[in-house]
């Protein structure tokens, strides 16, 4: 079986490689011999990362090499058994560092050459970011009837779909985690994920984290810094900048998988292991959250975006979610009534295993689909 994938892979987002090597392990657990062909901005970074063949994406706007890609993915698509949109925010019309209409014209024109080429097309743990334009809400109507499957993160990105979606949950649920052992230690460790935000919400954001974190090392801890993404070809998304310019002097930066040369899997489970280490994090983005909570480790969501809240919502961790116009004091009180709540998030870990079984069903599902 040969499988493609399409997504934002590449660009050094911790969050979408997890992701990536997420879909992968759940195919390769249905279909142990199956290939892939991933299409993304970023080919080479990708096979290094996670060992498979990759493609650039079919760009819409002319210039060098738009003739060859197009070609290159038209072959690739003819040569797929079926195709997975996703896993990630991969529908969207507009962020801070993207122009409208953003990424549904080109999602809709890959649709339509997986259409023409005979290849049924998935929607796989794929969401749509919020802030959509009536011409949005259309494409991706158009998007969703063009699929033979839907299974998307959250219940807000299904409604743009259709009764037909089904809400399967973040990917990363599904993500291998390592067996740790217990340890007990004297000291108290945090780790903080804090991304580059718009201005006039990053300012204050960052004053907020800096008084809680200067209040926890009075107290005896220490801290970490996790950088999530390094902005390979993305401006305005390189965590590290954050840690250089305002948490160097207080906290270590935690050592980055993507900092490999190699594949993925080993680096990310030292830094599954390491995440694990910590008894709170804080944290901006999403799966550095997301994959603390699975590991059962305290965790502030700094809901910079809906998406951010309405997964903590969903786990039933929505006391642990505060707003980016937090202010150091109540971010300092919600941290430690969080740290004190470890059952509750060991709780929430057994929510995400569960919601991960639901998200290798419904690959399950449309891989037992194309055998009928």
């Amino acid at each position: 079986m040969r499988v493609g994938i399409v997504g934002w892979f590449g660009s050094d987002n911790l969050g979408d490689e997890m992701l990536l090597r997420s879909l992968i392990t759940c195919v390769r657990s249905v279909e142990p011999q199956a290939s892939f062909v991933v299409l993304c901005p970023d080919p080479e970074r990708v096979t290094r990362l996670h060992e498979v063949d990759s493609i650039h994406m079919p760009t819409l706007r002319g210039g060098p090499g738009t003739r060859e890609r197009q070609s290159t993915a038209q072959r690739a698509l003819r040569e797929c058994d079926v195709l997975c949109l996703g896993p990630g925010t991969v529908f969207q019309e507009r962020s801070h560092n993207l122009p409208w209409p953003g990424t549904l014209p080109l999602f809709a024109r890959i649709v339509g050459m997986a259409r023409a080429a005979g290849t049924p097309v998935a929607v796989t743990g794929a969401a749509v970011r919020e802030g959509g334009t009536p011409f949005g809400r259309q494409l991706l109507r158009g998007i969703g009837a063009a699929c033979t499957a839907i299974g998307v993160r959250d219940a807000r990105s299904a409604g743009y779909f259709g009764r037909s979606a089904q809400v399967i949950g973040d990917m990363a649920y599904t993500l291998p985690l390592p067996q740790l052992q217990p340890q007990e230690s004297a000291q108290k460790r945090f780790g903080v994920s804090m991304r580059p935000l718009a201005d006039g919400v990053e300012g204050p954001l960052i004053a907020a984290i800096g008084g809680c974190t200067e209040r926890l090392l009075s107290d005896g801890w220490s801290g970490q810094f996790l950088s999530m993404a390094y902005g390979r070809g993305a401006q305005g998304e390189n965590d590290t900048t954050i840690y250089e310019r305002e948490f160097s002097r207080t906290m270590d930066l935690a050592p980055s998988p993507l900092d490999t040369d190699g594949p993925l899997s080993a680096s990310l489970d030292r830094w599954l292991t390491t995440l694990a280490g910590n008894q709170l994090v804080l944290g901006t983005r999403l799966h550095a959250a997301l994959l603390a909570v699975a590991l059962g480790v305290p965790t502030v969501a700094i809901a910079y975006e809906r998406k951010v809240n309405d997964a903590f919502v969903d786990l039933g961790l929505e006391r642990h979610v505060v707003q980016p116009d937090v202010d150091a004091a109540t971010l300092h009180r919600v941290a430690m009534e969080t740290a004190a709540a470890r059952d509750e998030f060991h709780k929430a870990a057994m929510r995400v295993a569960d919601q991960g079984v639901v998200s290798r069903s419904f690959v399950a599902s449309v891989l037992r689909g194309l055998k009928k």
